[in-house]
C-alpha cells in the first residue's frame, strides 16, 4: 500500500497543533520514559555481549532473524547481508544502535555529525567509531530524491564500514532504501516546531557542541588520556596592565589535578576581572573520528 506522506506529515502536524502544553509534556514524557526502558534494555545486554532485540548472543548470525548487532562483527557476516539488516530495521534504528554502542565507549565524541564538518548540502554525513570498527552514512539531496531516471528512483542512503582501517562495506556497493518510518520521521522533522534528534543516549558531537561553552568550561574534567577527552579547551589570558607570573600559573595548574577543575574555569575564577581578559575557546577533541567523504558518482 502506498503512502502519502505529504498528507500523513500534514496530519501528525496539525495533531501536535492541536494539542496543549500540558499534553505535548505528556506525550515527551511517554517518549522519554520509553527511549530510556530501551536504553536500560540495551545496557543490560551490551554489559554481557548480549543483544536486547533478538535476545541473542553479538557472536551470533542468523539469516533467519537478521539484526543491527551484525554490525559489532563478533560473529562473521557477509557484506551483502547488509541489505537484509537495513530492510528489517531502516536507517534510523541502525544508526540509533549504532550510536548506542558508541556512546557506551565514549559519550559523545565517538560520534561526528558535526554540521560544519560535513560536505556541504548532504542530508546525513557521519562517522561513528566503536572499537576497531567505523561507521559511516552518506545521503544526498538526489539520493533522498531517487536518482530520476536511474534504476535506484527511490529515496535512499549508502553505508560504509571499516574493519582495523580496512574496506569491508564500500558506500557504492549498495543504494539502502529508507523505511517509511524513515521518511516521514525525516520529514516531520522539517516541518515548523520539529525536531527529530536521537536522544540523549545517541548524542554526538554535533549536541555536544551544542551545549553552552560556559557550562562545559565548568562542568567538564581534564583528562591526560586524548582517546577519552571529548571537548579540547584553549584558553587565552590577556593582562597588558599586570603580566601573569609563573607561580601563578602553576599554582592554578596544581588546583586543575586537585579539583579536577578544568584550568579554563580555574584561570577565570583567579585571574578574571576589569583589567583581565580570559577568553576560552570549545572545539572538538582532537580523537573525534573525522567524517569519511563520500565521492557520488552520476547515475549512467
Amino acid at each position: 500500500m502506498a503512502i502519502d506522506f505529504d498528507k500523513a506529515v500534514g496530519r501528525a502536524t496539525a495533531d501536535f497543533a492541536k494539542m496543549s502544553a500540558e499534553d505535548l509534556d505528556l506525550w515527551n514524557e511517554m517518549n522519554d520514559a520509553e527511549h530510556r526502558s530501551q536504553h536500560q534494555r540495551f545496557m543490560e545486554g551490551y554489559k554481557r555481549d548480549h543483544c536486547y532485540l533478538c535476545n541473542k548472543d553479538f557472536k551470533t548470525v542468523s539469516k533467519e532473524d537478521p539484526c543491527v548487532h551484525w554490525l559489532l562483527r563478533r560473529g562473521k557476516f557477509k557484506k551483502k547481508d547488509i541489505v537484509l539488516i537495513a530492510d528489517k530495521f531502516g536507517y534510523i534504528n541502525i544508526c540509533a544502535y549504532l550510536r548506542w554502542c558508541a556512546n557506551a565507549e565514549r559519550l559523545a565524541a565517538n560520534i561526528n555529525d558535526l554540521e560544519d564538518e560535513a560536505p556541504e548540502g548532504k542530508v546525513i554525513s557521519s562517522t561513528i567509531k566503536w572499537k576497531n570498527i567505523d561507521w559511516s552514512f552518506d545521503c544526498s539531496p538526489n539520493d533522498f530524491a531517487g536518482h530520476k531516471g536511474a534504476h535506484y528512483n527511490y529515496p535512499h542512503y549508502h553505508f560504509q564500514m571499516r574493519i582495523d582501517g580496512r574496506q569491508f562495506i564500500n558506500f557504492n556497493d549498495f543504494h539502502l532504501p529508507f523505511s517509511n518510518h524513515d521518511l516521514f520521521m525525516m520529514r516531520l522533522s522539517k516541518e515548523p516546531g520539529m525536531h527529530f534528534d536521537f536522544g540523549d543516549h545517541g548524542m554526538g558531537m554535533q549536541d555536544a557542541m551544542e551545549i553552552d561553552p560556559q557550562d562545559i568550561v565548568n562542568h567538564t574534567s581534564p583528562t591526560d588520556d586524548e582517546g577519552d577527552a571529548v571537548f579540547n579547551i584553549q584558553t587565552m589570558v590577556i593582562a597588558p596592565n599586570k603580566p601573569l607570573k609563573g607561580e601563578d600559573i602553576s599554582a592554578a595548574f596544581e588546583e586543575s589535578q586537585r579539583t579536577g577543575r578544568t584550568m579554563a574555569s580555574i584561570f577565570q575564577e583567579r585571574f578574571g576581572g576589569a583589567d583581565v581578559e580570559v577568553k576560552s575557546i570549545v572545539s572538538p577533541a582532537e580523537s573525534v573520528p573525522k567524517i569519511t567523504p563520500r565521492t557520488e558518482h552520476k547515475p549512467r
